[in-house]
C-alpha cells in the first residue's frame, strides 16, 4: 500500500506540474515514477503527455531561436511509443483530467513524426527513415486518418523497394489497399509487382479493387493497366472494347490517347491504332504530346513491316507448293512492306525533328533507314552507338 500510495503521488506531482508547465520538473519525476510500473497502462499515459509536452516546450523555443539545441531529440519518438504502449496494455484507459489519451496522444504524434521520417529519407538514413514511418502509419490509423496512413505506408513502401526487401515493398503496398486507399499510383505498382511475380489471379483482383477505391474521374490509369492486363491474359476482345471506351472517354486528352494507342500497337491491333492516333493529334498542344503520338504511329507502321518480315519467314519455311510459289508470295510482301516502311520513317524522322534526344525513336529509325537501304546519318549512329556503351 505504501509503494502503491507513493507512486500515485508520483503521477500526481507529474500531473501538477504539467498543469504549471513545469515540463522539466515533470519529467524528472516521471522517470522516476516509471522504474518497476513498466506494465502499468495509466503510468505510459502520463509518460505519453510529459514528453509531447517537451517535445512542444522544443519546439517553441526553437521558433524563438533556431540555433537552439534540444537536449531531447527524440522526444516525440518517446511520446509515441509511450501513448501505444498505454493502449496496449489498456485498451479502455482514462487520462487525468486535463490529460491526452492514447489515441489523441498518438494523433499528435503522428505529424512530427512522419516529418522526421522525411527527414531521414532525404538525409540517406533508411534505417531510421522506415522505422519513423512506420510509427507515423500506425498513430494515423489509430486516429482513424486513412488518407494520410495510406500515404505514409505507400512513402515507407518506396524505401522497402529501394532496399530490394520486396516482401514489405508488398506487404505495405497491401496496406495502403486495405485502407482503400484513392491514389491509382498504389494499385498499379501492386499489380506490375504481382505481373512480375507471374500471379495474374491477384493482377485481376488488384484491378477489380482499384475499380472500386479510385474515384472515376481518376482512373485513366487504372483503365490504362486493364489493357496490359488483357493484352497478357489473350483477352483481345476486351483489350479492344475497353479502348474504344478509353478513346471516347478521353477523347481530349493527348497524353491518354498516346497511351491508349500504345496497347494497340503492341497487339497489333494497327489500324485501330492509327485511329486514337490521329484523334490524339487532333487535340495535341504540347510538343512532348505531339512528339509521342508521332512515336506511336511510327511504331504502328514499323511493327506492321516486322510483322510482314515474320510471314516472310513462315513462308519461306513452309512446305506448301513449290519453291518458285513461294517466292512469288514473299515477293509480294516484300511489295506491300515498302510503302509501309516508307510510312514509319516518315512519321519517325518528324520525332527526331522534336526529340533528337528519344532513345526508342532513334533506334527505331536507324532500322528503319537500313531496311530501307536509306543512309544513316553520323549523327544518329553516334547517338545510337552511345547507346550500347
Amino acid at each position: 500500500m505504501a509503494i502503491g500510495s507513493a507512486y500515485s503521488q508520483s503521477l500526481e506531482d507529474v500531473w501538477m506540474n504539467l498543469r504549471n508547465k513545469q515540463i522539466g520538473k515533470a519529467r524528472k519525476v516521471m522517470d522516476a515514477a516509471m522504474v518497476g510500473n513498466e506494465q502499468n497502462a495509466q503510468a505510459w499515459l502520463m509518460k505519453g503527455n510529459t514528453y509531447l509536452q517537451v517535445y512542444q516546450q522544443d519546439q517553441e523555443r526553437i521558433k524563438k531561436d533556431p540555433a537552439y539545441v534540444s537536449r531531447t531529440p527524440d522526444a516525440i519518438i518517446i511520446a509515441n511509443e509511450a501513448f501505444y504502449q498505454a493502449i496496449s496494455l489498456d485498451g479502455n484507459i482514462v487520462p487525468m483530467t486535463g490529460m491526452l489519451g492514447p489515441i489523441e496522444g498518438q494523433a499528435l504524434c503522428a505529424d512530427p513524426v512522419y516529418t522526421m521520417a522525411q527527414k531521414a529519407a532525404e538525409a540517406g538514413d533508411v534505417e531510421n527513415a522506415i522505422r519513423y514511418y512506420n510509427l507515423a502509419a500506425r498513430d494515423f490509423k489509430a486516429a482513424k486518418s486513412n488518407v494520410n496512413a495510406g500515404i505514409t505506408y505507400y512513402d515507407v513502401a518506396q524505401l522497402y523497394k529501394k532496399t530490394g526487401d520486396m516482401a514489405n515493398y508488398k506487404n505495405m503496398l497491401n496496406e495502403v489497399v486495405k485502407l482503400k486507399f484513392p491514389d491509382p499510383a498504389v494499385y498499379v505498382d501492386l499489380y506490375y509487382l504481382y505481373k512480375d511475380e507471374k500471379d495474374t489471379v491477384n493482377c485481376g483482383k488488384i484491378l477489380k479493387t482499384a475499380m472500386k477505391n479510385v474515384p472515376e474521374e481518376n482512373r485513366a490509369d487504372i483503365e490504362a493497366t486493364e489493357l496490359d492486363y488483357f493484352a497478357m491474359t489473350s483477352q483481345i476482345d476486351k483489350l479492344n472494347s475497353t479502348c474504344d471506351m478509353m478513346a471516347e472517354k478521353y477523347e481530349k486528352h493527348a497524353v491518354v490517347m498516346a497511351m491508349i494507342a500504345n496497347h494497340l500497337v503492341n497487339n497489333a491491333q494497327y489500324e485501330k491504332a492509327e485511329g486514337v492516333i490521329n484523334k490524339g493529334l487532333a487535340v495535341a498542344q504540347k510538343s512532348e504530346d505531339i512528339a509521342e503520338l508521332n512515336f506511336q504511329m511510327a511504331s504502328r507502321y514499323f511493327f506492321e513491316a516486322v510483322a510482314n518480315d515474320k510471314m516472310q519467314e513462315e513462308i519461306m519455311k513452309s512446305k506448301e507448293g513449290s519453291y518458285m510459289e513461294r517466292a512469288e508470295k514473299v515477293n509480294a510482301l516484300k511489295d506491300a512492306q515498302k510503302p509501309i516502311l516508307e510510312k514509319a520513317h516518315a512519321w519517325s524522322e518528324k520525332v527526331y525533328q522534336l526529340n533528337p534526344n528519344d532513345r526508342n525513336n532513334n533506334e527505331m529509325l536507324q532500322q528503319i533507314k537500313m531496311k530501307l537501304m536509306l543512309p544513316v546519318p553520323d549523327e544518329l549512329k553516334a547517338k545510337v552507338d552511345s547507346y550500347r556503351h
